[in-house]
């Protein structure tokens, strides 16, 4: 059965109604799904208050199933976050301190908290801007720990082969920690065989649920010989005892939700909604059907769209070969922000960037989902063509 993608587009996102909308590595608008469930919370807290706390959990635990399920992993090893900075900041405060490399574009939420505490560490330095095995080798050194990697770069969009790294790490005896926000929800991960330690991820990007929620996994392993490096009350067995002297923490990566405190209900329920669409209606019941049907809906579309730019003047930054390639394709251009401007006119919502520790924009993001289809490219190409950029 295959996916009819205009009305997957036509039911579930009415912000498309009214924009084109190509910024999902900003942020995705929010589908219905996600809508109806974070609203059914609001409902059910505003006409009865909090008798149903255990019918949220039940939901909550259901959904931890089935993204436990996508990676690859086990429920138990998986906790809700409310983004990857908070995420970062767990794991941060877990490892021994050691060095680190990273790529020199990483996304600053993976590896702030890592500098901010004293962790030494070097960049990995790209060749046309892809990291590939060379470059990561000439960037470690016999004092290196771990590698801290986005599965997808923020501002190129190039797309990072897991299973070449994870063989990488494992010669060289480093800890794979991976930042999935740019392709958690839309393309294949495999924490076990891809032998990741760590993997943190938000939700608003490319599942479109909204703020407040994000994805921790830590491979069990991990905290054999350490224990979770901060408490609360839900952290502990039987809560609800509420027992002050009772501060022994249950050493499970699952009781790490909402740092061991009350969860955020609306955006997990959300999450929930934004899966559950990816299962049901896309997967027909199967999540990593419905994954590997967006990744590959998300290829096409770049395939087509890079196919047009090729008519113009543009300088793509964006790994073209389709193994490195996501749904982010970024182009360079010394009128980017006349371009990006022009863009907005026209009711085309993109990303201004530029390259860090410069002063100017340059450069313009598309970042495609599963709700874009060829119109929306068909209108980027005809802006371009009325600003005469032929």
């Amino acid at each position: 059965m295959t996916v009819d993608w205009e009305q997957i587009r036509k039911e579930f996102f009415p912000a498309l109604r009214e924009h084109t909308y190509i910024m999902a590595a900003s942020a995705s608008p929010m589908n219905k799904k996600a809508y109806e469930e974070g609203l059914n919370y609001l409902n059910t807290m505003l006409r009865h208050g909090d008798i149903y706390y255990e019918q949220f959990k039940e939901q909550v635990d259901k959904n931890r199933e089935i993204i436990a399920n996508y990676i690859n992993a086990k429920p138990e090893e998986i906790a809700f976050v409310p983004n990857v900075s908070a995420g970062m900041n767990i794991i941060a405060r877990i490892l021994d301190k050691g060095e680190f490399i990273y790529p020199s574009v990483e996304f600053p939420a993976s590896v702030h908290i890592f500098k901010r505490l004293g962790y030494p560490n070097r960049k990995i330095h790209p060749t046309n801007n892809k990291y590939l095995m060379e470059n990561i080798k000439k960037a470690t050194s016999g004092d290196t720990k771990m590698l801290i990697h986005s599965h997808v770069q923020s501002l190129t969009g190039f797309r990072q082969n897991l299973n070449d790294l994870s063989a990488f790490c494992l010669k060289n005896s480093l800890l794979s920690i991976i930042n999935a926000t740019q392709s958690f929800g839309s393309f294949e991960i495999d924490v076990k065989n891809d032998q990741i330690d760590v993997m943190i991820s938000n939700t608003l990007k490319y599942v479109g649920c909204g703020y407040g929620a994000g994805v921790l996994y830590i491979k069990r392993d991990l905290l054999n010989e350490k224990e979770i490096p901060f408490s609360g009350w839900l952290s502990v067995n039987d809560p609800f005892s509420m027992d002050n002297e009772n501060i022994k923490v249950i050493n499970q990566i699952r009781y790490m939700d909402t740092f061991g405190g009350c969860p955020n209900y609306g955006a997990l329920l959300a999450l929930k909604g934004s899966f559950d669409l990816i299962k049901v209606q896309i997967g027909n019941g199967d999540i990593n059907k419905g994954v590997r049907r967006i990744q590959e809906r998300i290829l096409r579309l770049t395939d087509l769209f890079i196919e047009k730019l090729m008519d113009f003047n543009f300088n793509i930054i964006s790994p073209l070969e389709i193994e490195f390639r996501s749904g982010i394709i970024t182009i360079e251009h010394q009128k980017a922000e006349e371009i990006y401007e022009y863009l907005i006119k026209n009711n085309i919502y993109v990303t201004l960037k530029k390259f860090p520790n410069t002063n100017k924009n340059t450069l313009i993001r598309f970042s495609f989902n599963y709700y874009n289809n060829e119109k929306d490219i068909d209108r980027v190409i005809e802006a371009f063509k009325k600003y005469k950029l032929l």
